[in-house]
């Protein structure tokens, strides 16, 4: 009799021993006791706080994954380039949009809009090429393949500035374009562009 009650203590005690080191990994992995997490590890992502616009840059992150070292890294530069050129696409038809509808008629809007964006998105596309890197960092997994990280920024001043004076100088608008009106419209997609990229990224 004896002999069975210390069994069953062995085992009451082995029991307490095993849920209290579940209690322990299941606290110390967040509370997610889905799997066994003791081999996952949070990193921080490369290049992370430059990727994010702020009041003066429109910003952008991208990555590329080659054997070739150089290869990962013109990856990574040209999918940074792709993703803000597309926000930018986004930017110059909204703009475009708002402007053409205020000073133009309803006639002629659709025609002004339509040249406008043909003439920012000319502009868009030499300042994305001529983008700024701002910081690089490679990785190299097990298989001896690289990864790039490349995050670029585009000064939003400048890029407006210069919308401003192609627009201005072009005849075939047919309308008196009026800098102040248009920097209102752009200053408002702008924040709309930081705003929805901040939201994404949460």
């Amino acid at each position: 009799m004896k002999t069975l009650r210390k069994l069953g203590m062995a085992i009451m005690i082995a029991l307490a021993f095993v849920a209290c080191k579940s209690q322990q990994n299941y606290t110390n992995n967040g509370g997610n006791n889905n799997r066994a997490n003791n081999d996952l590890v949070f990193l921080d992502l490369p290049c992370g706080d430059d990727s994010y616009d702020d009041d003066d840059y429109l910003k952008a992150l991208g990555t590329g994954t080659h054997i070739n070292m150089q290869s990962a890294r013109s990856a990574a530069f040209d999918a940074a380039q792709s993703m803000i050129q597309k926000r930018l696409g986004g930017f110059v038809q909204g703009v475009a949009s708002d402007y053409s509808r205020t000073v133009a008629g309803q006639a002629s809007a659709d025609k002004v809009q339509r040249m406008m964006e043909s003439e920012m998105n000319k502009l868009v596309e030499k300042m994305v090429q001529d983008a700024q890197k701002t910081c690089e960092k490679f990785a190299q997994n097990k298989n001896g393949e690289y990864q790039s990280f490349i995050a670029i920024k585009i000064p939003k001043k400048e890029m407006v500035k210069k919308m401003e004076n192609i627009l201005d100088e072009n005849e075939e608008l047919e309308i008196e374009f009026n800098r102040d009106q248009f920097r209102k419209y752009a200053n408002q997609r702008m924040a709309e562009l930081k705003a929805a990229q901040k939201e994404a990224g949460n």
